[in-house]
């Protein structure tokens, strides 16, 4: 077992509610003193989704470790379960949004030795409030940053707030699909590390560049989100037209199509070219299968509930419109298909 240099790290997320909500923590920690030792200490940075969980603290101990925006699936369980036997029990605090880690709240809190801090806000938001709470002072450019995730991810929280410039709003949405695409921990600390610096970053510099921190860190992001948005639509329109109807969905299998990053966000791309609720199919490298169901109105997560209580997927996670699990290994597509048909149906009489 090998004891980190630094007593405190930080696993979240790769997108860009992931990164500000790490931000945030590191101003808090690093700058201030605050939260969560009293006085400054370095935070290890980890970005990391639910699959690579038990990867990622293999070997390692923290004294405190935080987790930002990663769902408690099965694959998360076993890698907090790793921890306890070997003898590491850091004092944990979990903050997230998505359903299936509000329903194991608590297991997290009794199992784990752990605070989570959950709700419907983006994590961003929620690590905002539980700062507030401390009396901890965000920099303008992370609250910023913050309101742009809000209107990203939704949960109501600027319904009532002015509107954000949409310069912000872009960057924030740039951070989530470049890191999406390029999976790459050295530009997502540097994300976290620009974000949670509190110096004052000027709006205009959104349309200029002129500030080399911002345009090695910031246009990359943005000029990598813009090719990643042209592929991305041109393979769904390409997909849209094999599309086959299951009951009240289409389901699109895209195992010989896509099998790299970003495919939430081609189950978005074709959701939109569609404009009904979709179903995707890909195969990852490792061979795992994954399923991503996209709708407008709370579908998704429903259905996916479904499949999982038919015995159909595992790991399930996501929200209402955006629902992503793991297709059990001996499930056939037509088993799948059959599947679908029933669990949207079923989804549909529930509501």
């Amino acid at each position: 077992m090998k004891k980190m240099s630094e007593n405190i790290a930080i696993i979240a997320d790769w997108d860009a509610d992931g990164v500000i909500a790490a931000a945030a923590i590191v101003y808090s920690q690093e700058k201030l003193g605050v939260f969560p030792l009293k006085g400054r200490h370095k935070i290890e940075l980890i970005p990391s989704g639910p699959r690579e969980m038990e990867q990622t603290i293999k070997g390692h101990c923290w004294d405190v470790l935080i987790i930002l925006d990663i769902p408690f699936s099965q694959e998360v369980g076993k890698a907090l379960d790793e921890l306890s036997s070997n003898n590491c029990r850091p004092r944990i605090y979990y903050f997230d949004h998505h359903p299936v880690t509000l329903e194991n709240m608590s297991v997290i809190e009794s199992k784990y030795n752990a605070l989570a801090i959950l709700g419907k806000s983006p994590t961003a938001v929620l690590v905002k409030r539980f700062l507030d709470g401390l009396n901890v002072k965000l920099t303008p450019r992370l609250l910023n940053l913050i309101d742009a995730i809000g209107t990203l991810e939704g949960g109501g929280w600027l319904r009532s707030k002015q509107q954000i410039s949409e310069g912000i709003i872009k960057l924030a949405a740039s951070i989530s699909k470049a890191l999406n695409q390029s999976k790459d921990k050295n530009i997502w600390i540097k994300y976290v590390e620009w974000a949670s610096n509190p110096l004052p970053f000027e709006q205009s510099l959104l349309k200029q560049g002129g500030d080399e921190e911002f345009k090695n860190v910031i246009d990359l992001g943005i000029e990598v989100s813009k090719e990643s948005d042209k592929e991305i639509k041109e393979i769904a329109m390409e997909l849209a037209i094999s599309a086959k109807n299951l009951g009240y969905l289409k389901f699109v299998d895209a195992r010989n199509k896509w099998n790299k990053s970003g495919a939430s966000a081609l189950a978005s791309a074709i959701y939109k070219t569609l404009k009904m609720t979709t179903a995707l199919l890909v195969e990852k490298e490792d061979n795992v299968r994954l399923l991503i169901i996209r709708s407008g109105r709370g579908e998704a997560l429903k259905i996916m509930k479904n499949l999982y209580n038919m015995g159909v997927t595992e790991d399930v996670g996501g929200h209402g419109n955006i629902a992503v699990a793991k297709l059990k290994q001996e499930i056939t597509i037509k088993i799948l298909e059959d599947s679908l048909r029933k669990a949207s149906i079923s989804s549909l009489s529930d509501s």
